[in-house]
């Protein structure tokens, strides 16, 4: 069976919201912590799975359960070599499609304090290693529905700060397949980031600069912090060394460009927060 995200969110409320209910009623899923949720994702038995039809790398949904508890799971094995990435320099870089790009994208994500990226661990699926993400609850809707209904958010600054913080991060990753069906929006207007498998390029250079239009002053401060022994610890081995050194580069180049546009147009035109 194949069924596409946008039929899943239009499904039953229960399906839709990822929510299930447990011996004692709905479970409150707001109150699970990352701790919570990669432990789920590890644990859970899986009961079904189906295939989401959505998206290249052909993910798949699984309704997991633990202690009574259901909740779904996206899983992706995607392991494979792309064609290679040109930069600036117009030198070839390898690049992969990879699941352990998303569990990668989730460590980053909290080291920097963003709290976008969806959990994701690594776990065997069908004998073959795998990344499981948690489905986030309480989407309204994809980024592009939004757009083609034409509905405004109930803070524009707020969202877009959100849209900016989530433009940067993708350029640090070097994320070269953020698109808006990838983007999804909570009831109360928070950006979820899904699908991180083609990310970690190991090219040294800004991708997009056109992506970095202003920066949180969190955010800023937070990657001049990363350091390669930190990433280490935090990533394990779901990075290589050349891919860990691009993202310093790239975070060295990020927050040399945002302190040149403070220069020259004024801080409270760049950075907010």
């Amino acid at each position: 069976m194949t069924q596409s995200r946008r039929e899943f969110l239009a499904g039953l409320p229960v399906a839709a919201s990822g929510l299930s209910q447990s011996p004692g009623g709905q479970t409150d899923f707001s109150s699970y912590s990352d701790a919570d949720k990669e432990n789920f994702l590890r644990q859970a038995a899986i009961v079904t799975v189906v295939e989401i039809g959505h998206g290249v790398t052909k993910p798949i949904r699984a309704t997991m359960e633990l202690r009574g508890v259901r909740h779904s799971g996206k899983i992706q094995v995607i392991n494979k070599e792309l064609p290679d990435f040109f930069g600036e320099d117009n030198k070839p870089v390898p690049m992969m499609d990879s699941w352990r790009f998303n569990v990668a994208a989730y460590k980053v994500d909290r080291l920097l304090g963003l709290k976008m990226a969806t959990v994701a661990v690594r776990r065997e699926f069908h004998g073959k290693p795998a990344a499981f993400s948690w489905w986030v609850d309480d989407v309204m809707f994809e980024e592009v529905d939004r757009i083609k209904k034409g509905l405004e958010p109930p803070d524009p600054e707020d969202f877009e700060r959100q849209r900016a913080v989530s433009r940067v991060f993708d350029e640090l990753i070097l994320n070269i397949d953020r698109n808006l069906s990838n983007l999804l929006i909570t009831k109360s207007w928070r950006i979820a980031l899904i699908d991180h498998s083609r990310c970690f390029t190991p090219y040294p250079g800004i991708r997009n600069k056109a992506n970095l239009t202003r920066c949180g002053r969190p955010l800023l401060e937070s990657m001049k912090k990363l350091n390669s022994a930190g990433i280490a610890g935090a990533v394990q081995k779901f990075l290589t060394t050349a891919e860990t050194d691009a993202m310093l580069a790239r975070r060295d180049k990020i927050v040399a460009f945002f302190e040149q546009e403070v220069k020259e147009k004024g801080e409270a035109s760049v950075l907010f927060g």
